[in-house]
């Protein structure tokens, strides 16, 4: 069977398998720094916001890549797949590299545009600059990463997360707290670990792209100048998504904003909330990325008839699954944010946020999966300009009355996604039609 001809299934249970372990490893990792201090806690999670816009930008060719690799293994081009896998490497390590040189200067005045607290402001500035560093593997793995899922080796990139995970929690704790000779770095022990991880990560996964997809020819033979056809092609198509990802990680920089002075309070329980709920999010992801591989391999061999009922059979198994999970974490706020600390207030705000997350995940699973599938055809500029227009014209102003004007706080914020959502799953639904009708 060739990988990408595998079912729904068998391409996404190791992506869901790895989310779930992801998960578990949020939340030793959210409570290895909760247990060092709150403020380092805070100090993580507001860096992180900013570094989740880099890293998306690092990513930069690596969308582009699944979707070209699974179109080209559908009509039968493996060599192509193979150039196109290393023009994507190359392409994500030169942007990488570049992000990386100009956030390192940067980091204090990024920290700075986001009101981060004058108590945390220290840790979270030496938390961006060592991230600063981590970008550059990042990016390789990224494209890694989407080279292997483009040729359905998802159970290898299960494997792989497995040991990446140990790693980390192991080299975290270590370097936080510290052991023997190994003194106590507190935020600077969590950025170095996430360093060490992603590096090894890298190194790792170029060598078994060689050895796997027997690449080590394609390697020796790259020629820069001869692979620019190729990277204007991963641009053209990841670019959309690129600044749909780094435009929403701005946007929820500055929904960070309007609750950063409020309280600690306020911006730990968006922090355990979004580190309890990231199980949805990574457990859709893994769904919408197999059917996206499935939906770019049957476009490339032409089999376009069956395209329609890969999407919504993804469509209903994301929705209800992702929906129930939801409601089970509400079901266990108590014991799931008191992992992390005992401020009723914290959990308070945590339990109204799981609540309205229930609701909007029926939508969020739509529209994420028409998403992929409409960036699988190469149709991802239209489906773009429509959800930042949602956002920046409508949620921006909203979240800005809702959370400080009638000083809602995270809970205004949660409101404004779930009307967000809303409208993302009937545009993209509308879109999803119009194609249909036309092809």
């Amino acid at each position: 069977m060739t990988a990408p001809e595998k079912s729904l299934f068998q391409l996404s249970y190791p992506l869901l398998l790895n989310a779930l372990v992801g998960m578990l490893v949020m939340l030793v990792d959210m409570k290895i720094l909760s247990a060092y201090s709150d403020n380092a806690a805070a100090a993580v999670s507001i860096a992180n916001q900013i570094l989740l816009v880099a890293f998306d930008f690092s990513s930069l060719f690596a969308a582009g890549a699944v979707v070209m690799v699974s179109r080209q293994l559908g009509a039968g081009r493996a060599d192509s797949a193979r150039k196109t896998a290393v023009a994507a490497l190359a392409a994500n390590a030169m942007a990488s590299l570049l992000l990386g040189l100009c956030l390192l200067p940067a980091a204090p005045y990024l920290a700075a545009a986001i009101n981060c607290p004058s108590e945390i402001f220290s840790d979270a500035t030496i938390y961006l600059r060592v991230g600063a560093f981590t970008i550059l593997f990042n990016g390789i793995m990224m494209a890694a990463t989407a080279v292997l899922r483009g040729h359905g080796e998802t159970r290898l990139i299960f494997l792989l997360g497995i040991a990446a995970y140990a790693t980390y929690l192991a080299s975290e704790y270590l370097l936080v707290f510290g052991w023997g000779v190994i003194p106590e770095l507190g935020v600077l022990g969590s950025g170095l670990a996430t360093l060490l991880v992603r590096m090894s990560a890298a190194i790792l996964l170029l060598v078994v792209l060689v050895r796997r997809l027997q690449m080590r020819d394609t390697f020796r033979k790259f020629q820069l100048r001869s692979s620019l056809a190729r990277m204007r092609q991963l641009f053209d198509l990841s670019w959309p998504s690129t600044i749909d990802n780094f435009a929403y990680g701005f946007y929820q920089i500055i929904l960070v904003s309007f609750i950063a002075s409020q309280s600690v309070a306020m911006l730990l329980s968006r922090t355990f909330t979004l580190t309890l709920t990231a199980v949805l999010t990574v457990t859709l992801m893994a769904i919408s990325q197999a059917n996206e591989v499935m939906v770019g391999f049957r476009h490339g061999a032409s089999r376009k008839q069956e395209i329609n009922g890969c999407v919504i059979r993804s469509s209903l198994v994301s929705t209800l699954l992702t929906t129930s999970l939801a409601f089970v974490l509400y079901q266990l706020a108590d014991p799931l944010v008191g992992l992390f600390t005992e401020q009723r207030e914290i959990l308070r705000l945590a339990k109204q946020l799981l609540w309205i997350t229930i609701f909007v995940q029926p939508f969020s699973a739509v529209n994420t999966i028409l998403f992929h599938s409409l960036r699988a055809l190469g149709d991802v500029v239209v489906p773009v300009m429509g959800t930042q227009i949602m956002m920046w014209v409508l949620s921006v102003p909203l979240a800005y009355v809702l959370a400080v004007k009638m000083e809602l706080g995270t809970v205004g914020l949660w409101y404004v996604l779930l009307l967000e959502e809303a409208l993302k799953a009937i545009f993209l639904l509308i879109r999803w039609i119009q194609r249909q009708y036309k092809s």
